[in-house]
């Protein structure tokens, strides 16, 4: 994909929304000096990874919990830094025959009340430990906080399944070849691209850290649970769309965007006209579609949380009585999420985005200005 069609896409869905690059918030020698030496001391000497992946990997662990979480205290950033951190190693560690023994027996052992063999597997489950008893006064949070993490390993193994067989289809001919366009058919119809990618995620964990960014705040569920779907969606879309540039510089076909362009272009829909040649519905045409659902999707939360007669109340506005602080909290963390989320994804080096953070700077430079 061009990079000019990518920009121009990715650029207007961001201004349909509203987004706002804010600046870098100070940093937090309380929480990230520790976080370092966790890095160093703790995971590091357990895993296999060298010194250039592990500056990486706290790269990474750091900058979207740093990013997106303006409101959380040092313990949750700490605690959601290290499960990012070693979430991201697991799901980059599926090749890794010896490891990966180990994460196809996790789960059972979490259930079984067993210890974990593998070093980060078991730091992995004594961080989930910990962070069920921060919700252990709501088992409907705790179900969104926790379980998610851990049906991550297994659809880990279940994606590296899939992954072989996609190996194998981009060999196929013939009659497989026939096969496979016929899969992608009836795929279509049953939304397959969307449950891998659901099953893959970790988005109600983060969804559910939004409204619980400290141990001491308890926001009533019924404010929020309505926009919790379209939170979901928002986290894995946003992922999926400012991702899609440095998986395209890789040629890496397996995501959210190839699966579903092939089993829309295998569906024959009529209704689906793509702008490739004769009609052909391309990659571009799925990440414009994913651009307006994931808009729409944005808008609801927004009107879901009141998030702009939340700001208007804040700036004083009148005939809002409505609005109480509970409102303003849940939409502002929100809000903190939503710009921060897509802020660390145009600073962090493994999307390769910094052209079109520059980009977005200097436009929003300029509409200040005018």
């Amino acid at each position: 994909m061009p990079n000019e069609e990518f920009t121009q896409c990715v650029r207007r869905f961001l201004k349909d929304i509203g987004f706002c690059h804010e600046p870098f918030p100070p940093y937090d020698a309380q929480c990230w000096g520790p976080f370092h030496d966790w890095m160093l001391d703790v995971l590091g000497p357990g895993s296999s990874w060298n010194d250039k992946q592990l500056v990486e990997l706290e790269h990474v662990g750091r900058g979207i919990i740093e990013r997106s979480y303006p409101y959380a205290s040092t313990e949750i950033k700490l605690l959601y830094a290290k499960l990012t951190a070693i979430v991201t190693l697991i799901d980059d560690s599926m090749e890794d025959e010896a490891m990966h023994q180990d994460i196809v027996q996790f789960s059972d052992r979490v259930y079984q009340g067993e210890t974990q063999q593998n070093p980060v597997l078991a730091l992995y489950h004594e961080d989930l430990k910990t962070l069920s008893k921060l919700h252990k006064q709501d088992s409907v949070l705790r179900g969104l906080a926790v379980v998610p993490w851990i049906d991550h390993i297994d659809a880990c193994l279940m994606e590296k399944q899939l992954l072989i067989l996609e190996c194998k289809r981009s060999e196929a001919d013939g009659a497989e070849l026939i096969k496979y366009s016929r899969e992608d058919s009836l795929a279509s119809k049953l939304r397959v691209p969307h449950y891998l990618r659901s099953k893959s995620a970790v988005s109600e964990a983060y969804a559910a850290c939004i409204f619980k960014p400290d141990n001491q705040q308890n926001l009533p569920l019924t404010k929020y649970m309505k926009a919790i779907p379209d939170i979901v969606f928002f986290i894995e879309a946003t992922n999926d769309i400012l991702s899609f540039y440095k998986e395209e510089l890789a040629g890496e076909t397996y995501n959210l965007i190839h699966l579903r362009t092939r089993s829309i272009a295998a569906s024959g829909s009529m209704c689906m006209s793509g702008s490739g040649p004769d009609g052909i519905w391309t990659p571009y045409d799925t990440l414009k579609l994913l651009c307006d659902e994931l808009r729409d999707a944005t808008h609801r939360i927004d009107g879901l949380l009141r998030l702009e007669e939340c700001e208007k109340k804040l700036q004083g506005e009148s005939g809002l009585n409505d609005i109480d602080d509970v409102d303003i909290t849940i939409a502002m963390q929100w809000r903190g999420w939503r710009h921060g989320y897509i802020s660390w994804h145009l600073e962090c080096r493994r999307y390769k985005l910094d052209f079109l953070r520059e980009i977005v700077e200097a436009e929003q430079h300029g509409e200040k200005s005018s």
